[in-house]
């Protein structure tokens, strides 16, 4: 497992993907695969934005999601939290947990949702 702050560490039921500098997907968990209906060997070398947008686009923040990874990623930043939906649907909204990892130096996403009001991560 790559080194991640200890507050964001994913468990085994964590929905999570591993971006480089390039913003390509480099791993994803298995209920990443599930969440985003795609196997891990389809994702790896992806741009991430193939697979997950900014959810509030619309709002005229589109950049951001793209500024928060590639910073984790490149310079180690600061732990950030953006909302993004898998890029084929609408209506759904999930928050993402960005935070640097390495080495060597990626973005770790941690994906959750909510489901009935409570908070669940991955599901």
């Amino acid at each position: 497992m790559l080194e991640a702050p200890s507050d964001l560490v994913p468990g085994t039921q964590d929905a999570f993907l591993v971006v480089d500098s390039e913003l390509r997907v480099q791993a994803m968990s298995r209920r990443a695969e599930t969440l985003l209906g795609v196997p891990e060997d389809l994702a790896v070398d992806r741009p991430v934005g193939e697979l997950l947008v900014p959810a509030d686009a619309e709002a005229g923040a589109p950049g951001r999601f793209a500024d928060v990874v590639a910073e984790a990623a490149l310079s180690g930043g600061a732990r950030a939290h953006v909302f993004v939906r898998p890029w084929n649907t609408f209506g759904v909204r999930m928050r993402a947990r960005v935070a640097p990892c390495g080495p060597p130096r990626a973005a770790l996403l941690v994906l959750e949702t909510q489901v009935g009001g409570l908070r669940t991560v991955g599901r």
